[in-house]
């Protein structure tokens, strides 16, 4: 495009700019105008009822004054009562003319002393009917007295309504003749602006041109060296295809360790809980084998109500070794982690019969806050389980030495997440340790009690399923693990 046409386009734009503009502000006048039309029309609507009520009102006054001087006095009445309704219509075109409560006040004020003219005036016509007519005129005075300060409270409420309506025009006016200055110097400014922009439109355009001109010659000089470049991009793109290749293998070894480790964690805990779970299969394994021994003995001897009984038992005896299996069973096996909808019920009831044996070893108390049992998150149901095993485990090993042995676990909904607090009664964290609670090897164990990678394993586990683990010390003494999970809400219910 030639600098010409450039100097045409803009052109036109400025005439288009200049037009929309000019637009507008006619618009606006336009608009205004037609206010002022209404203000105009208001005021003649005004004046002109406000002079016709006044015109009328003058010959309510002439009319009684006829009457009481002796004209006929049944028509002069029925005149009388006429124009008393023609009255009433204009204070009901008046008052829909009306542009404010101002106005409404001012026109019913008017409309109350004008009728409290015309009634009196009325009203005493009626007396005087059957007064003889060479003596009516001699209520004239009375009427005077009373009805006129009356009708001059009528006027200068007419004169209070022109008055205003005069003052909304003026008003009006004024709002207009400001309004067309401020347009006019919109426009100005806008005519100014459009200039001043064209000037640098112009001036840019040439910059423009001579910058374009560089760049060409720039772009050649770029054109060359990417020739050379480009031998070196291909060498260093098939480098960088072999270290993808790499990063993809170390990550599915890293992907492998991590379950392996979350694995190896599964199986330290269950063998550290063996002992307890030993001890509590073996217990109802010498009750069956004492009560198959009694059984044998009743059934020999024809007890056979007893003998059933003591099958009853060995049966719920079989079916709490067989809870107690297919949990360890469940616990132990190694899977992928499968995000889904789990249950924190289940998941808690399970983590506690684990740890159950442990409890009862050490006299401890293991409260479980009542809470909402259809709440669910988006978890691993086993690797979810594992971490609660492992943190009321810390928990239960913490308050060993202490005389009140008391973990407390609470579930609580907060905006969308569960919170899944385990707090004990045990002596805290060391306060230098804190900070590095979950980096592995860490441990607040004595020596040979635990090579720190629980907490770890069980921080790397809640940050997989998008959720956070943390650690601090209470107040009252002891420590308080938070587990934070998205909550899984049932889209049925």
């Amino acid at each position: 495009m030639s600098i010409n046409r450039h100097i045409a386009f803009l052109g036109s734009v400025t005439i288009v700019f200049l037009s929309l503009a000019a637009g507008v502000a006619l618009w606006g006048i336009y608009s205004l105008n037609a206010a002022f039309v209404s203000f105009h029309q208001h005021e003649i609507t005004t004046k002109i009822e406000t002079i016709k009520i006044s015109r009328d009102v003058n010959y309510v006054s002439r009319l009684t004054r006829n009457i009481m001087l002796g004209s006929n006095y049944d028509e002069d009445m029925r005149e009388l009562q006429e124009l008393a309704q023609t009255i009433a219509k204009s204070f009901d075109t008046l008052s829909g003319a009306t542009r404010s409560d101002n106005d409404q006040k001012l026109v019913e004020q008017a409309r109350v002393d004008t009728f409290a003219f015309i009634d009196d005036c009325i009203e005493r016509m009626k007396r005087i009917r059957d007064i003889p007519v060479d003596q009516r005129n001699n209520t004239y005075k009375s009427y005077r007295e009373v009805a006129t300060p009356l009708a001059m409270r009528a006027r200068a409420s007419f004169k209070a309504i022109i008055h205003n309506a005069e003052l909304h025009f003026e008003m009006g006016n004024e709002e207009f003749e400001k309004t067309i200055h401020r347009t006019l110097v919109i426009i100005a400014v806008a005519g100014i602006l459009i200039a001043v922009f064209f000037q640098l439109s112009t001036k840019r355009y040439k910059e423009r041109r001579m910058a374009e001109a560089a760049l060409r010659k720039a772009h050649q000089q770029l054109e060359q060296k990417i020739a050379e470049r480009t031998a070196d991009l291909v060498v260093a793109n098939s480098t960088l295809q072999e270290k993808i290749k790499i990063l993809k293998t170390t990550e599915n070894i890293l992907r492998e360790s991590c379950n392996n480790a979350v694995q190896a964690g599964k199986l330290a805990v269950l063998g550290q809980i063996s002992a307890g779970v030993s001890h509590e299969i073996s217990q109802p394994l010498t009750a069956i084998h004492t009560f198959t021994d009694n059984s044998v003995s009743l059934l020999e001897l024809g007890r056979v109500p007893e003998a059933l009984e003591n099958l009853k038992i060995i049966s719920r005896m079989t079916d709490r070794i067989g809870h107690i299996v297919a949990e360890i069973k469940s616990f132990s096996r190694k899977s992928p982690a499968e995000k889904k909808a789990v249950s924190i019920a289940n998941a808690v009831n399970h983590a506690c019969l684990l740890v159950e044996p442990q409890r009862r070893r050490l006299d401890a108390i293991l409260s479980v806050q009542p809470f909402q049992e259809t709440l669910q998150v988006w978890a691993d149901d086993i690797r979810f389980e594992q971490v609660l095993v492992n943190l009321l485990r810390n928990g239960l090993d913490a308050v060993a030495e202490q005389s009140d042995k008391r973990v407390t676990l609470t579930v609580t909904p907060q905006n969308n997440e569960v919170h899944i607090v385990i707090s004990d009664t045990g002596p805290g964290i060391a306060e230098e340790i804190l900070p590095q609670l979950f980096d592995a090897f860490v441990t607040t164990k004595s020596s040979g009690q635990g090579l720190g990678l629980g907490l770890a394993i069980s921080h790397m586990i809640i940050a997989d399923l998008g959720g956070k683990l943390t650690a601090r010390n209470l107040a009252a003494g002891g420590a308080e693990f938070t587990i934070v999970l998205e909550e899984a809400v049932d889209e049925q219910s």
